[in-house]
């Protein structure tokens, strides 16, 4: 049932494309890491790849309606006694309402804000350490592990905002994504999705 909600939401972002006012394809850069109570457990950053796209539809004058789709890279980093990388790839829906400042036909600030609903599919949590240490070393999967210590909740809900500047054809961009579930069971950590996103993109 899972999967059939998030293969009909992929489905729906494309159909709508087709209508949209305007797409661009966009990529970049995360900045990511887990961020609540909990101790230093994944709070350094990581870095990672943001790679999709965002459709338009003009409300109003000047403000759209910008659903999306992404393959985000998250997770976070602890080096406090042991190196630790958890990596979470996700597939993202933003679901934004973004308002353009034209300038001239050529240059406009572009601000966007919403929801963003996230899937999490694959990754691996890498104790590099304890590698060193044992070569044979099994890592567990980040959203598939059956240790509670280690497993990460696959489905992620947050806030999204961003601020770009459209030259001509291209969007140039800084996003920041905020989670609002905790990732963890465990009560003793309760630690959040916090990314922060450099972007390039390309309208068709």
């Amino acid at each position: 049932m899972k999967k059939l909600l998030a293969l009909f939401a992929v489905i729906a972002i494309t159909m709508s494309a087709a209508s949209a006012q305007d797409v661009c394809l966009r990529g970049g850069m995360n900045l990511a890491k887990q961020i609540g109570s909990g101790g230093a457990w994944l709070n350094k950053v990581k870095f990672g790849v943001n790679l999709g796209a965002t459709v338009d539809f003009e409300l109003i004058d000047d403000l759209y309606l910008r659903p999306g789709l992404f393959f985000t890279m998250k997770g976070g980093r602890t080096n406090v006694g042991h190196d630790v990388y958890c990596n979470q790839n996700y597939f993202e829906i933003p679901v934004d309402v973004a308002y353009k400042i034209e300038f001239n036909r050529n240059l406009a600030l572009d601000i966007q804000a919403g929801p963003y609903f996230a899937v999490g599919f694959c990754g691996k949590l890498k104790d590099k350490t304890e590698h060193k240490n044992n070569s044979n070393y099994d890592y567990p999967k980040t959203f598939k592990s059956t240790a509670e210590d280690w497993q990460v909740h696959r489905f992620d809900l947050g806030l999204n905002f961003g601020v770009g500047m459209d030259v001509d054809q291209f969007y140039f961009g800084l996003g920041y994504d905020l989670g609002l579930l905790k990732l963890y069971d465990d009560n003793h950590r309760k630690r959040k999705n916090s990314c922060l996103m450099f972007n390039f993109g390309y309208y068709l």
